[in-house]
């Protein structure tokens, strides 16, 4: 009943639903796919029509191509998603496998104006028109399909990809983190949010330092606690947060900030630096000292302020006559003598054999410490008004000449202290006393006319060094 069927056609109908209609000449697909027309175009037997029927509607329900699962971006749009697919989606998908991206995006937008299911349209449009440097262009689609509904893994990265290289890597690696969260056994994924929380770190430390610049200090502050969350193993963040602190006036709370910082990094010398130098400001001697002597280890140059904490933190605990002299900027004659009595035991101990007397000295609660003083010289009486005057400001000669005088009280050895070519004999004038002090040591050259108590403190100390040196 039916003629033969010719073997190439045969071969062509085996070759799918594609290749049926290489045989169809210059007629329309639609024309030759109505009932009557399948006849006419085929030009053969019923068995072919039916054949040809068959691989038709085979080929219609055929799977998409395979859904790629990359570790990078761009990933696949279709990943996560329901088929089918149109033929623009999948060659834009091709397009972006192959580095075509701006093929992928012509593709991508194509599918985006058809109706029907448009996200992997969406979703591949926003990685090619990125990869073609249009992330800023992106940025609304990107929220728009955000918004819509529970967002697939390549949609999460696409979007933080976009805000990443539209420069807001705050809000890029914040959905890097949404899309790991959805996934696992990702490590390229994992590298690109760990550059972009590094990234993201470094930038809110800049806005919080440009809000701070701005006396803007609740954004500066929200800005550093969102960096210190981002990354709280970083001293870098604890530093600029000390900064904002510093900055907006609460050192106490620029101190806490440090001093989380050289917790961190106990090598850092800028931290060290920082922590040391408000902590001895702030009365924290411990943390100062504990920071001045670490730099001081590397560093020569910061020796003094070593010394200047390792002083200021044994005075705190002195009784508040002697902690005030020790801390004042302008040291009285009395708390000369408070601070001599108070540091150098061979004083209280030393035999008196003068009877000098200062009137201005009796009945003062620190008479003991003046009257002490005088007798031995370290402090001279006015011989008119036999007056020592203990509230006036002790002068730079009269510092010298006690501290000239003060090693002598501290018993040097036999052959005198090496610092003084001869020991003092008579009443010493005023250049002489400060050159021989200039040449011990014991008191700065071109000091202030007047002494402060941390600079009488650091010569008291330098006398006794000089004596133990000789000792030796």
């Amino acid at each position: 009943m039916f003629g033969p069927v010719p073997v190439h056609e045969v071969f062509h109908l085996r070759r799918g639903s594609a290749l049926v209609f290489e045989t169809l000449g210059r007629r329309s697909r639609s024309e030759c796919l109505r009932p009557k027309g399948m006849r006419r175009c085929l030009g053969f037997s019923p068995v072919i029509f039916l054949v040809a029927m068959a691989l038709v509607s085979a080929g219609c329900a055929s799977a998409p191509p395979p859904v790629a699962r990359r570790d990078r971006f761009p990933l696949d749009p279709r990943e996560g998603l329901a088929g089918p697919f149109s033929q623009e989606v999948i060659r834009g998908c091709a397009a972006l496998a192959e580095g075509d991206s701006a093929g992928a995006a012509e593709a991508f937008a194509e599918a985006r104006s058809l109706g029907g299911r448009r996200l992997a349209a969406g979703i591949g449009w926003i990685e090619a028109e990125v990869l073609e440097d249009r992330a800023q262009e992106t940025l609304s689609s990107c929220d728009t399909l955000l918004a819509a509904g529970d967002p697939t893994v390549p949609l999460l990265v696409a979007c933080g990809e976009a805000r990443a290289r539209a420069e807001d890597a705050v809000a890029g690696h914040a959905l890097y983190r949404r899309a790991l969260a959805r996934t696992s056994n990702r490590p390229g994924l994992a590298e690109r949010a760990e550059e972009l929380r590094l990234r993201a770190r470094d930038e809110l430390i800049a806005r919080a330092r440009a809000s701070a610049a701005k006396s803007e200090w609740a954004r500066s502050r929200s800005a550093i606690g969102e960096a210190i969350a981002l990354a709280p193993e970083s001293s870098a963040v604890r530093i600029a947060a000390g900064d904002v602190e510093a900055r907006a006036g609460d050192k106490p709370a620029a101190l806490r900030r440090y001093r989380e910082a050289a917790e961190i990094d106990p090598r850092n010398p800028a931290v060290l630096e920082k922590a040391g130098t408000l902590a001895l400001e702030l009365g924290d001697y411990a943390l100062a000292v504990s920071a001045f002597e670490r730099l001081a280890r590397n560093e020569p140059r910061f020796a003094a302020r070593a010394a200047q904490a390792r002083l200021a933190f044994r005075v705190a605990n002195w009784p508040p006559a002697e902690r005030e002299a020790a801390r004042s900027a302008r040291l009285t004659r009395s708390g000369a003598a408070d601070l001599v009595w108070w540091m150098v035991p061979e004083v209280r101990e030393a035999r008196v054999s003068s009877g000098v007397i200062a009137s201005d000295a009796v009945s003062r609660h620190d008479s003991r410490a003046l009257t002490r003083a005088v007798a031995l010289g370290l402090l001279e009486v006015d011989p008119e008004t036999h007056r020592v005057s203990p509230d006036a400001h002790l002068s730079l000669p009269a510092a010298s000449k006690l501290f000239v005088r003060l090693l002598a009280v501290l018993k040097p050895p036999p052959g005198g202290v090496a610092c003084l070519k001869e020991a003092p004999r008579g009443p010493l004038s005023n250049a002489e006393a400060v050159h021989l002090a200039e040449g011990c040591g014991l008191i700065p050259e071109r000091e202030s006319p007047h002494v402060s108590g941390p600079t009488f403190l650091q010569a008291l100390d330098r006398a006794r060094s000089i004596v133990s040196e000789k000792a030796r």
